[in-house]
């Protein structure tokens, strides 16, 4: 077999789980940031008036186990409209049935809303600042490990 088939053989899969690595870090974070407030939109209070929780994220030192949960919220529009909304956002750290939060909606579908990034300090991104920083030693690591299997392969044959 040719040197390079060898080294392409072994380098494929590792570039692969490195691009797909990627993805994932850069998915997770996309979808557990908080999405900005659109321009035009109104604020309004309201309060979790129920959740839907989803499967378990994990274990608490004390034994707990950790839902995740998407609130779902009720408040009044300007005009006294009562409306009921479910959260896009899906987090263990969530408001909790009873919590008062502020919300903002649109003004010509008030069923389009959000809750206000404020309301959610205990929401935060999935590896916080340090997803450049991850994504960066997985490359370097693959880089690494192509590296070493060339010398490996190349050495064989010398």
């Amino acid at each position: 077999m040719p040197d390079w088939l060898s080294l392409l053989l072994a380098a494929v899969p590792i570039v692969l789980a490195a691009f797909f690595g990627t993805r994932q870090i850069r998915y997770s974070k996309r979808e557990r940031s908080l999405p900005p407030v659109p321009s035009g939109w109104l604020p309004a209070s309201g309060v979790v008036v129920d959740e839907r929780s989803f499967g378990r994220r994990g274990r608490a030192k004390d034994g707990s186990v950790h839902r995740v949960r998407r609130p779902v919220i009720t408040y009044r529009t300007v005009d006294g409209r009562e409306v009921t909304f479910t959260s896009r956002i899906r987090a263990a750290g969530t408001p909790r049935v009873g919590t008062l939060v502020d919300v903002y909606h649109d003004p010509d579908n008030p069923t389009v809303a959000c809750i206000a990034p404020r309301s959610l300090p205990n929401v935060a991104p999935a590896l916080g600042g340090a997803d450049r920083w991850v994504v960066a030693a997985i490359w370097v690591v693959a880089a690494l490990v192509v590296g070493i299997i060339a010398v490996v392969v190349l050495q064989a044959r010398a």
